[in-house]
C-alpha cells in the first residue's frame, strides 16, 4: 500500500464519503407509535468501502472521536452515532466547504430536515409535518434536477 501524508489521507476518506454516503428517511406504519407512524433515519454506503479505504475513512471519522468500534460497515444506523456524524459533518464544513457536495444532496438535505424538524406526536400535526415534509423533499429534488 502506498502511504500517503495526513492531509491527502484524510481528503481520499473524505472524498469517499462525499461520493458514498446515502441519506436515508422514511416513513412506516407503526402501531406502537402515538401517531400510527414512524419516522426513520440513517445514513448507509451505497458501496460498501473496500478494506483498503478504510483507514482513509476512520481519519475523518477520528475527527469526531469515532472509536473503531463504532464504525460500522452498516453504516450510522444509531440515533448517536448519526448524531456525532451530523456534528463532524458540520465540524468539517468550517474549514472545508462540504455540505453541498454530497452525491446524494437530496438525501442529506431531507435527513437534516427530519432532525431538524422532528416529527409532532399528536396525529393532525403529524399529517401537516408530512405535507411540510413532502413539499420540502419536493421542491429540493425539483432544484436538483434543475442543476
Amino acid at each position: 500500500m502506498m502511504l500517503t501524508d495526513d492531509k491527502t489521507g484524510f481528503g481520499i476518506g473524505l472524498g469517499y464519503m462525499l461520493g458514498q454516503l446515502k441519506f436515508n428517511t422514511y416513513v412506516s406504519k407503526d402501531s406502537q407509535a402515538k401517531v400510527g407512524y414512524r419516522v426513520r433515519r440513517s445514513v448507509t454506503w451505497r458501496t460498501e468501502p473496500a478494506l483498503h479505504v478504510i483507514p482513509y475513512i476512520q481519519q475523518v471519522l477520528d475527527i469526531g472521536d469515532f472509536l473503531a468500534h463504532e464504525f460500522d460497515m452498516q453504516g450510522f444506523t444509531s440515533n448517536r452515532a448519526q448524531l456525532r456524524l451530523r456534528l463532524l459533518l458540520q465540524r468539517i464544513n468550517k474549514e472545508y466547504p462540504i455540505l453541498n457536495a454530497f452525491a446524494d444532496s437530496v438525501g442529506y438535505h431531507m435527513w437534516t430536515f427530519v432532525h431538524d424538524n422532528p416529527p409532532p406526536n399528536d396525529y393532525e400535526e403529524f399529517l401537516s409535518w408530512a405535507e411540510a415534509y413532502d413539499f420540502e423533499h419536493e421542491q429540493v429534488s425539483h432544484e436538483e434536477n434543475s442543476n
